[in-house]
């Protein structure tokens, strides 16, 4: 084993897999492999490391449990600024993989992920519940993004335009779909509109829970579907996948 680095032998031991699955999943573009100059393929620890994290999990976690866990500050952005470069940071190395994801499709989801993250600091702004920020994490390989915050959730932030919203179904239909005037000071626009028509008209999924709403885009281009959650999301709990 070369330092940081193991054969494809060894990278099918930690992941329980067999060698062929491993080069299925590098024809795929599920997981990557590197080439010594003698052409032999390795991987690299990390990535498979990585790879055995269940970042969907763990943002879940983040967003319904009682008292705040405590994650990684890979995943963790307290402020605004600090989600925002890593938001640049994803886009980058995005775009190193273009060949296989494409160039439109890279820059809408930099959008759609930006406009979630930034929802969360805008609505929640002066007002987290307990711990402010969001948890944002993402998984090329698996290619997911995982955003999730413990704020207000939708239907509360909504409310003091929509004094008649009851439910957090009603709440998320209005957020998705229909364009609120008034919210200043918290700048919240139509930036869930936005990914809606994004991510129907594109091959994005979206799985988007507040309280017991959920909201469910389809990865192949479909329309939008509201239901009734089984649990409870304190604020906001975002799943991507393209």
């Amino acid at each position: 084993m070369i330092e940081g680095k193991v054969r494809i032998g060894e990278a099918a031991k930690i992941l329980g897999v067999t060698t062929q699955t491993l080069r299925n999943w590098e024809k795929t573009g599920k997981l990557h492999s590197y080439r010594s100059a003698g052409g032999q393929r390795y991987y690299q620890l990390q990535d498979l490391h990585r790879f055995l994290i269940d970042i969907e999990a763990l943002g879940w976690a983040w967003a319904v449990s009682a008292q705040p866990p405590k994650i990684s500050d890979e995943y963790y952005c307290e402020r605004q600024d600090r989600f925002t470069s890593r938001l640049e940071k994803m886009s980058i190395v995005l775009l190193r993989s273009v060949g296989e994801i494409g160039h439109d499709i890279i820059s809408l989801l930099t959008l759609v992920a930006g406009e979630i993250g930034d929802n969360s600091f805008a609505h929640n702004f002066g007002n987290w519940p307990d711990v402010p920020g969001v948890f944002f994490a993402y998984d090329l390989e698996k290619r997911l993004i995982i955003l999730a915050d413990r704020g207000r959730g939708v239907q509360t932030t909504l409310l003091h335009v929509r004094p008649n919203l009851t439910n957090d179904i009603d709440a998320l239909r209005v957020a998705f779909t229909e364009i609120v005037s008034g919210r200043d000071p918290e700048k919240r626009g139509n930036g869930l509109k936005v990914i809606r028509r994004v991510a129907e008209a594109s091959s994005i999924g979206l799985l988007f829970r507040s309280g017991l709403g959920v909201v469910h885009i389809p990865k192949d281009p479909g329309l939008m579907d509201i239901s009734i959650g089984k649990e409870n999301v304190r604020g906001v709990c975002a799943v991507i996948t393209f």
